[in-house]
Parts: structure tokens; C-alpha cells; sequence
């Protein structure tokens, strides 16, 4: 079954269930999009803020490489490792060493972060000051001062190492009072990890993050950590990335810093940072919801509002349809809108045509049955033809022979009309036409000349009974008898292929050829009370299409040619 064939209450609420859908998904794919959209700015934003933390980070590191800078260049430390560089193990190196670590414990009280302050020698002798300032093993210490000797002088920064909760700043001594540029030793600053990364900003805390930094492949903070940096899948581009670690999701965010050359993770649950978004994508996705069935049933009432009183109208009609026409208003309660107007009309309609029908049944019951008697009254027309015949008989045996041929023909054309026959032959239409033609003749005598030129092979075709009859009548009342001198009237058939023609054409005065059009537009009234050249027009347009009827054109010299429009039947219709 087709959607045309439903009930309107089924359209209607196939209608609003669509438009109800249609409503929810526009509005399901709103939240979603505008997720998306929130999603990627709290990416940006966060990445931003831990973007902000990595580089404090790195200003912290910045200040105590500054630190480095200022010891290494420092007058006396200077002057105290050249002695212990030229003069070992002398009175004045051991003095200098003293020296050296009191000059070091000045520094190390500018910076809380500090852990200790570690200075080797040329000869590899260490002078610190600090906390733990022996925990690294002689071995980590020749690696840190060769480090520091690839750089010439320059800052450098170092993880990864025992302890692990500690980065290195390492920068080479080199001498500058005589721009010698020698080795003077290594600084080694260890300062605490934790320290250095809280101090600098609580920002990360707002996202309950978990930072990893990496140098050279290895995570060096947090220490004891079995996190790889391999199992993230981190790339390049974007700065962050949403990756599933231990079957939780983390927004995972990567900063390379240029001046540590450490690689900042910071890994943010995906929860923390979208509990808001869910909360509120579930609260719109239950507001559509109940919106959705808030729209169902209004819709629902809408649309039971129309149709049922369309079902109560049609229930009437029904009721009305059996012939009951006195229908319960109360059964039927009307709304004030069109349709409760049309109904009201119904009902109207209905109780004038009860009335109506109670009012003229008796009537034209009285009617009909003075209509009877009347037919009953008129003659006869078999009584008139009989009467007609014996009228002939008698002029025959008194030797009137042209009243004994006007009653025949005229008892002739009087049975014609009797006859029921809806389509007769054209030579039976040419024999009734010639009785009629014949008392005329007694009429008009050599003042009427009538010809007719039908082939033979057409004069077996039907046609409607009575057609050429009223036309010739019309030829004689407009042609003949106004006519001082004789008028001829002919009758010829012209064969088309998709039709028969027949042309009935007098040299009277003519007439106007919109006669007919103007008949049916009214502009003109036609005269007399016989049969009419638009009655035979109407006639042959209902038996046989638009396409037939009657033409009317005016003669080559003078006169009017009218032609009558038929098909082809070999066998009455």
C-alpha cells in the first residue's frame, strides 16, 4: 500500500513521527558536532596551559643555570681552582679547597631547589656543599665532567642519573683572568626534580596531569617509572593526541623545549578534563528525548484533532448514504474550525433536502399522475397513421390522386417519426426526406428544386435518425420561401478518410457562419420551436465525439452550405 492510499490520521502521524525524528537527529547531531567543537578547544586550551607550565619549568632551570654561570665566573673560585690545578696537594690547595666550600655555601643558600653544589677539580678531587653531596658514584662523576667538556663552558642539563629524583646542571670551568680559556674544572648543580617542577605552577594541577620527561629516548622523570615512551605513540604533529595507556584514555600532550633539549609528556585523563562535557551531552540527549515524546504527543492530539472530525463527517454521510436522514447531533459534536464548518453545512444540506422531500413527495406524486391522465388523452400517432390511410383510400376510389399522394407521404413521414430506431440507413433518411420534399412540392411547385447526388456504395452506411430533415426544412423556410424565382436545394456525401461529410447546400440569401457559436455563447436566441441546427449539433457532439457535428459556410456564388460530420458506421451503433 502506497503512502496516497493511507488514512489522512496515518499521514499525519507518519508526518510527525518523521518530523519528530528528523527534529531529534538534527538535534543528537548538534551535540555531537558541538562536542567535537568543545572538544578541540579544551585540547587546545589544555595544551596551552601545559605548554605555559613546561616553559616556567625551563625558566627555573634558566635561573639556576644563570647560577652556574656566575660561579664559574667567579673571581675566587677562580683563583682557588687555578691553585689546586698548579699547586696539588700543597698547604695552599688544601686551603683553597676550604676556601673554595665556604665561597659555594653562599650560593647554595639563593636557590631552596638547590640540593647541593659540587665542584671537581683538574686532579678529579670533588669540593661541595649540599645535601648528599657524595651520593654520586666517582664513575657518574667523570661522566658529567666529560659531558661538560663537549659543551666548552656552555650550560647543560642532565636526568636520569642516581638519584633519580634529580636533574644536573653541568657547565665546564674554564679560565677567564688571562683569557687562556683552560680547563679549570666542572660545576655540577643538583637540584631536587620535584621542587623545580611544583614551584614553578599549580596549572597542570587542575587537570590531575602526570608529566614524563624524556632526553634521548629514556624517561628521566619520574623516577622508578614503567611508563615507555614507545607505548604512547606520540607524534610530532599535532602537540597532543587522545592514546588508550593500561585500557584508560589520556589526552597526551608533548612539548620539545629548545633550551633543555627534554621533551615535556603530560598525560591528562580523558575523564577529568570532559566530566563536564559528558554531564552535559547527557543532559541534552535526555532533554531531546523528552522533547521528542513531548512532540509525539502533541502530534498525536494534532492529528486526532483533524481527523476525527473528517471520521465523524464521513460516518454521516454514510448514515445519509442509507437513506436515514435524520441524523443525532449530539452523537456528532462539531469543532469551530473548516472542517466543523463544513459539517454544519452537511447538516444543513441534509435537513433541507428532508424537508424538501417531505414536502414535494406528495406533490409530484399528484404530478405524475396528472401527467398520465394527459398522456392517456393525446391521440395516438398509430391512430392518426391509420386515420391518414384510410383518407388515401377514399381519394383514391374518388379519383383525387394528389391528395391520395400528400396522405401517403405524409402517413410516411408520420411513421418515420414513430419509429424507435436511434440510427437508420442514409437511404432510408433520403426516403423520409422525400415524402417530406413531396408536400412541399405541392407547396412551392417549380419554385423548389431539390437534388440528391449520394453514391450508391454510401447510401448502406448508418446515421442518426432525423437529421437531414429539420436542415432542409431550414433551407425551405429561409431560402425558398422568401425566394421570388425558383431555389435549388442539393444534397451530396464527400468521403474523408477519417469521416463521411454530407453537404446540404441552397441558393438562398445565405446566413451569418457564427451562427452556431454565437447560440452557444448565448449572444444570439434561435427561432421557431422545432428541431434546430444546434440541437443537431449538440446531438452528433454526444454520440460522437467533440471532433463532429455541423459546419456552416457560405456557398461559392450565393446561398449557405452547411455539412454534417459522421463517422463511418456500416452497422447501427
Amino acid at each position: 500500500m502506497t503512502v496516497r492510499n493511507l488514512k489522512i490520521k496515518h499521514k499525519l502521524l507518519i508526518f510527525v513521527i518523521l518530523g519528530a525524528f528528523m527534529t531529534s537527529f538534527l538535534g543528537w547531531l548538534f551535540v555531537q558536532l558541538t562536542q567535537s567543537l568543545y572538544d578541540q578547544l579544551i585540547y587546545r586550551e589544555a595544551t596551552g596551559k601545559l605548554h605555559l607550565f613546561s616553559q616556567r619549568i625551563e625558566e627555573r632551570l634558566l635561573n639556576i643555570d644563570k647560577l652556574s654561570l656566575s660561579i664559574m665566573s667567579d673571581a675566587d673560585v677562580q683563583k682557588y681552582l687555578r691553585t689546586i690545578k698548579t699547586s696539588p696537594e700543597t698547604y695552599e690547595s688544601y686551603s683553597s679547597s676550604n676556601e673554595l666550600i665556604k665561597k659555594l655555601m653562599s650560593y647554595h643558600l639563593s636557590d631552596y631547589a638547590i640540593a647541593s653544589i659540587t665542584v671537581l677539580d683538574t686532579h678529579n678531587g670533588s669540593h661541595g656543599v649540599g645535601l648528599n653531596v657524595n651520593g654520586l658514584s666517582a664513575s657518574d662523576m667523570l661522566n658529567m665532567r666529560d659531558k661538560a667538556a663537549k659543551y666548552q663552558g656552555a650550560g647543560i642539563w642532565v636526568g636520569g642519573t642516581e638519584p633519580g629524583d634529580s636533574f644536573y646542571s653541568l657547565r665546564q670551568i674554564r679560565e677567564i683572568a688571562e683569557t687562556s680559556m683552560e680547563p679549570l674544572g666542572t660545576l655540577v648543580i643538583r637540584t631536587f626534580a620535584d621542587k623545580i617542577i611544583k614551584s614553578s605552577t599549580d596549572a597542570s594541577d587542575n587537570y590531575a596531569s602526570t608529566l614524563l620527561i624524556e632526553s634521548e629516548g629514556s624517561v628521566i622523570y619520574p623516577p622508578k617509572n614503567a611508563i615507555r615512551v614507545q607505548d604512547l605513540h606520540i607524534h610530532d604533529e599535532p602537540n597532543y593526541s587522545l592514546i588508550t595507556l593500561h585500557q584508560a584514555k589520556y589526552l597526551a600532550a608533548h612539548f620539545n623545549l629548545n633550551y633543555t633539549g627534554w621533551t615535556f609528556i603530560y598525560l591528562v585523563p580523558y575523564g577529568t578534563i570532559f566530566k563536564d562535557t559528558m554531564i552535559m551531552k547527557v543532559v541534552l540527549l535526555a532533554l531531546y528525548a523528552v522533547v521528542l515524546v513531548f512532540i509525539l504527543i502533541i502530534g498525536l492530539q494534532f492529528s486526532r484533532s483533524i481527523t476525527l472530525p473528517i471520521e465523524k463527517l464521513t460516518k454521516k454521510m454514510a448514515i445519509v448514504e442509507k437513506g436515514n436522514f435524520e441524523l443525532d447531533k449530539l452523537e456528532f459534536p462539531e469543532n469551530r474550525d473548516e472542517i466543523g464548518q463544513l459539517s454544519r453545512n452537511f447538516d444543513k444540506m441534509i435537513d433541507r433536502l428532508d424537508t424538501l422531500i417531505k414536502e414535494n413527495y406528495l406533490k409530484q406524486l399528484m404530478l405524475k399522475d396528472a401527467e398520465y391522465h394527459m398522456l392517456k388523452a393525446k391521440l395516438n400517432p398509430h391512430f392518426l397513421y391509420n386515420t391518414l390511410d384510410s383518407i388515401n383510400w377514399l381519394a383514391r376510389m374518388n379519383g383525387q390522386l394528389q391528395i391520395s399522394g400528400m396522405v401517403k407521404a405524409l402517413g410516411n413521414l408520420l411513421r418515420s417519426t414513430v419509429n424507435d430506431k436511434e440510427f437508420i440507413t442514409i437511404k432510408e433518411e433520403v426516403a423520409n426526406l422525400y415524402n417530406y420534399i413531396y408536400i412541399q412540392k405541392f407547396r412551392f411547385e417549380e419554385r423548389l428544386i431539390y437534388r440528391v447526388d449520394i453514391p450508391k456504395h454510401l447510401q448502406d452506411l448508418y446515421i442518426p435518425c432525423i437529421i437531414l430533415q429539420p436542415i432542409v426544412e431550414n433551407c425551405i423556410k429561409y431560402a425558398v420561401e422568401p425566394a421570388a424565382e425558383f431555389c435549388e436545394i442539393a444534397i451530396r456525401a464527400e468521403e474523408r478518410p477519417d469521416r463521411l461529410v454530407i453537404v446540404v447546400e441552397d441558393t438562398g440569401p445565405g446566413m451569418d457562419t457564427d451562427y452556431l457559436k454565437k447560440l452557444e455563447i448565448n449572444e444570439i436566441s434561435a427561432e421557431g420551436t422545432g428541431i434546430g441546427l444546434k440541437s443537431i449539433h449538440e446531438r452528433l457532439k454526444i454520440l460522437f465525439g467533440e471532433s463532429y457535428g455541423i459546419a456552416i459556410e457560405n456557398g461559392t456564388a450565393s446561398g449557405t452550405v452547411i455539412k454534417i460530420s459522421v463517422p463511418y458506421m456500416s452497422t447501427p451503433a
